[in-house]
């Protein structure tokens, strides 16, 4: 009997759910912030970095195949993308435990700068990736492309802004206290 051909469709869910999940984060983070800083700030990384993350995982290492073909990915080996799912469980754990055990604005504010270093480089790859596509000239292809980089963008950028808040409110740069 031979095996079935993956499908996106898994993947794409939970796509859709990281999108959503994301969204959420941001305005309830954006909410919080004229509320209660620091709040916003565990927000920010539970919902940014801890469910973003595992979602993530789920998507990279149990669903790894599906996310290929969402991807457009061609790639024998799945280690890799195992990989890359265990290092956004990994920060996406600590996340969630530094916001649920209150480690303050520094331990979130890092893990936020953390996973945003993470997906900067990995837009870095979306970027040279659709340099070198050799499809781009498909408009469906060209599509993805430019929403992964434009999307994938955004949010390094909010977590980057969360991340330099919660170290600023952390006192350890003087200059920077909020």
């Amino acid at each position: 009997m031979a095996a079935e051909k993956p499908v996106d469709r898994e993947a794409s869910l939970l796509m859709a759910a990281t999108m959503v999940v994301s969204i959420v984060g941001i305005l309830l983070g954006i909410v919080l912030l004229f509320v209660n800083t620091d709040v916003a700030v565990r927000v920010a990384a539970a919902i940014l970095v801890g469910c973003v993350g595992i979602i993530s995982f789920f998507r990279h290492s149990i669903y790894g195949r599906s996310d290929q073909v969402r991807m457009g990915w061609r790639q024998d080996y799945p280690e890799f993308k195992m990989e890359v799912g265990f290092a956004n469980l990994a920060v996406g754990f600590w996340a969630i435990v530094a916001a649920i055990f209150n480690w303050g604005p520094l331990v979130c504010g890092l893990v936020l700068l953390i996973y945003a270093t993470y997906l900067l480089c990995a837009l870095f790859i979306h970027l040279s990736e659709a340099r070198a596509w050799e499809d781009l000239h498909i408009p469906a292809h060209r599509q993805r492309a430019v929403l992964s980089i434009v999307s994938t963008g955004i949010f390094v950028l909010v977590l980057l802004v969360f991340g330099g808040i919660a170290v600023a409110r952390s006192g350890i740069i003087p200059f920077l206290s909020v």
